[in-house]
């Protein structure tokens, strides 16, 4: 699969999660074979009037996690414009998110806010993709409410802009993270254009990921809390691991936080492994962790399961 001219390895994609796709988490991802990393989205707010060099650092992108695609919330074509300006250099494909449904956003004119204007909408793809030659691609949901369900005119309106791929979040706004996914509304976006479509929604398993391909058609699947749970998902021959796994796992991302991240939060660190603990079999008290208040005290908590 390729999104203009990068190269997508497999069917399955990491999504943007705010507070959760640190640079350790998306490494470890694509240790477990996700095919496109997307970082949290950036708003365009933070990055907009700083050095090149100062958002490089905050996208924190290693060349283990490639091909990364750098996502940006926003609404000011000039503002988002000179936010891919500031980016290009580190990502291999830009994103526009037209997706999220949080009320600080919305009330912004940000994320699925966007949809209430789509010729505005449109235009704004359309100075993005002339301000890089990186591929652009926008990640929406597929309407505000079941009443303006718009997902496959706008789809096809920034195809025309040029958007190189579309990611689909199977809900409307006003549904937020709950409800039921509407693969059909995902389905008629990929008969409707020629470019990748990527679907989204409710994925918590490899099986899900395959089944949600296969009800809609689509080219990719993103999977988000799913992946935040098991950073494995993307990897079928790590479906089901046993307790040996699952601290393996969480030992080599305590291995690549303290690599990569400048932060050394450890209240990152035991977020981060209280998700994954979430299959773990013990009769042991794993919450314990969150009270942990040092990098160090979650791994000895961890090699000391059983």
């Amino acid at each position: 699969m390729k999104i203009g001219d990068v190269d997508v390895e497999g069917r399955f994609v990491l999504a943007p999660m705010a507070a959760v796709n640190c640079t350790a988490f998306r490494i470890l991802c694509k240790e477990n074979k996700a095919g496109l990393i997307y970082t949290q989205m950036i708003d365009t707010d933070i990055v907009k009037n700083r050095q090149k060099s100062e958002v490089g650092e905050i996208l924190n992108i290693q060349n283990a996690e490639r091909p990364v695609s750098v996502q940006l919330i926003g609404n000011h074509k000039e503002s988002l414009v000179k936010s891919v300006k500031l980016v290009e250099d580190y990502a291999d494909i830009i994103d526009l998110n037209v997706g999220c449904s949080e009320k600080e956003f919305l009330e912004k004119g940000y994320g699925a806010y966007l949809l209430k204007d789509p010729s505005h909408l449109e235009h704004t793809v359309r100075a993005m993709v002339d301000a890089t030659e990186k591929p652009v691609t926008v990640k929406m949901r597929i309407g505000l409410d079941s009443q303006k369900i718009i997902a496959v005119r706008v789809a096809q309106s920034l195809q025309d802009a040029g958007a190189q791929a579309i990611c689909i979040h199977g809900r409307t706004a006003e549904q937020k993270l709950c409800g039921k996914v509407n693969w059909t509304i995902m389905r008629q976006v990929k008969q409707k254009v020629s470019i990748p479509v990527i679907a989204n929604g409710d994925v918590t398993s490899y099986e899900d990921g395959v089944c949600l391909l296969e009800k809609t058609g689509c080219d990719l699947a993103m999977i988000g809390r799913g992946a935040r749970d098991r950073p494995w998902i993307f990897d079928p021959q790590k479906a089901h691991l046993d307790n040996a796994g699952i601290k393996a796992q969480i030992l080599r991302f305590i291995e690549l936080y303290r690599r990569f991240e400048r932060r050394g939060s450890a209240q990152e660190v035991r977020e981060h492994v209280f998700w994954m603990l979430k299959d773990f079999e013990t009769k042991q008290k794993t919450r314990a962790v969150l009270n942990l208040k040092s990098i160090g005290s979650i791994e000895n908590f961890i090699k000391s399961l059983h």
